[in-house]
């Protein structure tokens, strides 16, 4: 005998199951994959019409706890406030199931077990379909449908001219329920108002007055460039028409009213901020936070030499971190009065607070150019044993495995963000920084340029995947980035590719922990393995130094294999010798 309950938990309704403690009904619990609560000391399964039905499947006795009657008119609650509550409904559990979470409903025709609806998420219904470049399209021009990445979802906003456009698109008809509202008034579906105006402060950006939305905040903080002004109230956003036309395309997809106060010929391409500048200036804002006053001048003094000296913005954070470690260790005294002694001291107490190799010689590093840089000390010297680096091989895939990788993936931009990751080698910033003009088809090369150390190179453009960029091209008409991010100007998310990378390593059901960096990796093995020159490859790769490509040695097959165990040896030696006598 087990007993039921409808209980809240974990942001949804769930179906409760009360039994004695007993083995084997935990093992048919685990067989519907239920889960054990220890809030509520039971466990659980979904609340749905599918869950309860395989409950009767499973157990032959169940027993069901009526809900508790909510307090009557007029009476006081523990926390002595009056409650006012309507008498509850007359029905059992499973009446409530069946009628509160319908299955998701059928779709006739091409559609037929192929799209799914599923319970209504507030004022939206939540609708499931396979990809399809055109049907994507032309629901996100729909206003009140958006794309839900977390839920892989389309919400559709429960209106009765919403549902008439959604079907038509479909092909279906009468398919969406009819819990719709009759008229906007109703539910409010404008939710405030975006307001374009001018920012005098600064002629190359316009502010926007946003409501209060987090999701819609949420978006508009992505956007390079953007910023909040306190004294404004307001978000400050680069005045290009590009900002304009995502504006547009949020508002559609949220239902806010965007209202644009801007003359013409205000918004310009050319005031599209430099990448760099803000990167930079995120970095740089972000440090002089953690600057105490006392110490400013010093750390304002080395910012200032690594920026002319044109070293990267993670460099400069890197080092300017490990600087300020290391003075508040020295109660931020002048770093000029510091002795020898003192640094040495210093790296001691790191290295056995178990400080890793890698940060080691980044701080190792930081000293070195303050001193030798800043304070001019030319030959100043740190006297000490480098940390030793942990040399660990990185994981490599074997080319069926690359290849079930890139069978799995159905989106044509997915696909092709890691065919060229392993087709020619390339680091996830390198794939997310491609432009269309450094894609040179004619020549079959790829011109990656300001890659890491701020080098240029040239790398090959597999034959094998010209037809699908050309297609490709076709599908996403991006004017700059080959990869362009959800809104105009914007290249894609480096957080996105790794999920797509990750989520086609489990499809495919490989064991491996692997990242888009490992086909980088697996790249360059199989190009040894076939017999490239190590020096080719390192061209290739873009790596300083020969000892870097080297690693690949150690992990190629071909050459292994080959060998023999000296144990293999001698034991095919005595059975041969036995087999004589």
């Amino acid at each position: 005998m087990i007993k039921i309950k409808k209980i809240f938990h974990r942001g949804d309704y769930q179906i409760a199951l009360f039994f004695d403690v007993n083995a084997e009904l935990n093992k048919k619990v685990k067989l519907i994959n239920g889960s054990w609560s220890k809030t509520n000391k039971c466990w659980y399964v979904p609340y749905n019409k599918e869950k309860y039905n395989e409950l009767q499947r499973i157990f032959k006795e169940i027993e069901i706890i009526a809900e508790q009657d909510p307090a009557p008119p007029g009476k006081e609650n523990k926390n002595g406030i009056e409650v006012k509550t309507a008498p509850p409904p007359n029905r059992s559990l499973t009446n409530s199931i069946i009628e509160q979470t319908p299955g998701p409903l059928k779709a006739a025709g091409k559609w037929e077990g192929r799209i799914k609806i599923f319970k209504d998420a507030g004022k939206y219904w939540v609708l499931s379909l396979p990809y399809k470049e055109e049907i994507s399209k032309g629901l996100l021009q729909i206003k009140g449908v958006f794309w839900s990445g977390k839920d892989r979802a389309y919400l559709i906003f429960r209106h009765l001219a919403v549902k008439t456009k959604v079907e038509a698109l479909l092909g279906l008809t009468n398919f969406l329920p009819s819990n719709y509202y009759q008229s906007t008034k109703d539910d409010k579906f404008n939710t405030g108002e975006m307001i374009a105006l001018i920012y005098t402060a600064d002629v190359k950006t316009f502010k926007l007055i946003v409501p209060p939305l987090s999701s819609l905040i949420q978006q508009i903080k992505r956007w390079h460039g953007v910023r909040f002004s306190k004294t404004e109230n307001a978000y400050i956003l680069p005045a290009t028409p590009d900002m304009l036309h995502n504006l547009g395309l949020i508002a559609t997809q949220t239902g806010v009213q965007f209202i644009n106060n801007l003359p013409k010929g205000y918004l310009r391409k050319e005031y599209t901020p430099n990448q760099k500048k803000i990167r930079f200036n995120t970095i740089v804002n972000n440090l002089e936070k953690q600057i105490p006053p006392a110490v400013k001048t010093y750390v304002n003094a080395m910012m200032d030499y690594l920026m002319a000296r044109n070293y990267s913005d993670n460099t400069l954070r890197v080092y300017t971190e490990a600087f300020l470690l290391f003075l508040k260790q020295q109660q931020f005294k002048n770093p000029d009065e510091l002795t020898e002694r003192d640094i040495v001291k210093h790296l001691s107490s790191m290295m056995q607070k178990g400080l890793s190799a890698s940060s080691g010689h980044s701080l190792i590093n930081a000293l070195l150019f303050y001193y030798r840089t800043v304070l001019k000390r030319e030959s100043f010297e740190l006297i000490l044993p480098r940390p030793k680096k942990e040399k660990k091989l990185p994981t490599v895939l074997t080319m069926s495995e690359c290849f079930s990788i890139f069978s799995v993936i159905i989106n044509p931009k997915h696909k092709l963000l890691l065919l060229l990751g392993y087709g020619a080698g390339l680091r996830l910033s390198e794939i997310i920084s491609l432009r269309w003009s450094d894609v040179l088809i004619a020549e079959f090369k790829i011109h990656i340029k300001g890659a890491k150390g701020h080098k240029d190179r040239m790398v090959m453009l597999p034959y094998s995947i010209v037809a699908y960029l050309e297609n490709y091209r076709q599908l996403y008409r991006g004017e700059t980035w080959v990869f362009e991010g959800k809104f105009r100007g914007e290249n894609y998310s480096p957080r996105t590719v790794q999920l797509v990378m990750k989520q086609a390593v489990s499809k495919a059901g490989l064991d491996k922990k692997a990242s888009v960096h490992t086909l980088r990796h697996s790249f360059a093995t199989h190009l040894l393995e076939a017999g490239t020159d190590i020096r080719y490859i390192q061209g290739l790769l873009g790596h300083n130094s020969i000892i870097t490509t080297t690693l690949y040695t150690h992990l190629t097959n071909k050459a292994v294999n080959n060998i023999q165990s000296p144990l293999d040896i001698m034991i095919n030696k005595v059975t041969s010798r036995k087999k004589l006598d």
